[in-house]
């Protein structure tokens, strides 16, 4: 679960959204630590909109960021925002996407409300139908305990999500000056695929529920589909070379065994396959 000194101010921040908070699906990483017993450190917290409910809501949501200390990044144009932990180094960093039907046309940025921006992201529909409840219990920043309750993506979803930000990185779409930081990125997704669904108890359930998704966007579907053949499909695909490198970097700290890295490399690769519809 979510850990401290982040648990606190999620928990600050999911209260003072009060009904909007319904329309904050937590995604990416720490949405990974509800279904995993252990998961990769992260301090981000990543949200997929629910643009209809909060346009309606009308909520002035921007300002209530302010009012709990969070800057708007200056080069993220209203979509992320960052606060010092007050008393730690450390910080609190969120940032928002939602469905790409409701981007700007000509911008990839969705308007949710007067200063506040989503990224767009294809498959934002799909999270907001594939998401679950769930409790978060702690302590506030007045030392008062709380309870909020979150919208939290479904593993289906988020291999789904992980497999697009793959492909995107992969592809280094934002050319050679970031070619550095897009291949660990890809890297670390890679990885998050082949955890995700290594944690799955029941993988032909999972196969089932991660078809389904797709009911209403069968081109997501066929894309999410070719983007796993294209990275899994053999050992020579560029997700399994990404997650050698992962597996490569834990024998070296000395985590992990050389005779070890061949087997779970077929072990990734079948995982992968395996969801994919004959």
């Amino acid at each position: 679960m979510i850990i401290e000194p982040q648990r606190t101010y999620v928990l600050e921040l999911l209260t003072a959204l009060g009904a909007a908070a319904d329309g904050f699906i937590l995604a990416g990483a720490q949405a990974m630590k509800f279904t995993l017993t252990s998961s990769r450190a992260t301090k981000d917290f990543d949200f997929v909109l629910d643009v209809v409910l909060l346009r309606r809501l009308n909520m002035p949501l921007a300002e209530t960021l302010q009012s709990l200390g969070y800057v708007a990044l200056p080069e993220a144009q209203y979509f992320q925002f960052e606060k010092q932990i007050p008393g730690s180094p450390e910080v609190m960093r969120v940032e928002f996407m939602a469905a790409e039907e409701y981007q700007h046309k000509g911008d990839f940025r969705v308007a949710v409300g007067d200063k506040l921006h989503a990224r767009a992201c294809a498959g934002g529909r799909i999270v907001l139908a594939e998401s679950d409840y769930y409790e978060i219990k702690g302590v506030l920043p007045d030392g008062k305990p709380g309870t909020a309750r979150v919208r939290v993506t479904r593993p289906n979803a988020l291999v789904m999500m992980k497999c697009l930000a793959l492909d995107d990185r992969h592809r280094n779409l934002r050319g050679p000056e970031h070619y550095e930081h897009d291949r660990e990125e890809a890297r670390t997704h890679a990885v998050d695929i082949v955890a995700i669904l290594a944690a799955q108890t029941d993988l032909g359930k999972f196969r089932v529920g991660f078809f389904r998704q797709f009911e209403a966007d069968s081109a997501l579907r066929d894309r999410t589909f070719q983007i796993m053949k294209d990275y899994f499909g053999d050992e020579n695909k560029p997700g399994l070379l990404l997650y050698e490198e992962y597996l490569r970097n834990k024998e070296i700290s000395g985590e992990t065994e050389r005779s070890d890295i061949r087997y779970e490399l077929r072990r990734a690769q079948k995982l992968v396959m395996h969801v994919i519809p004959d």
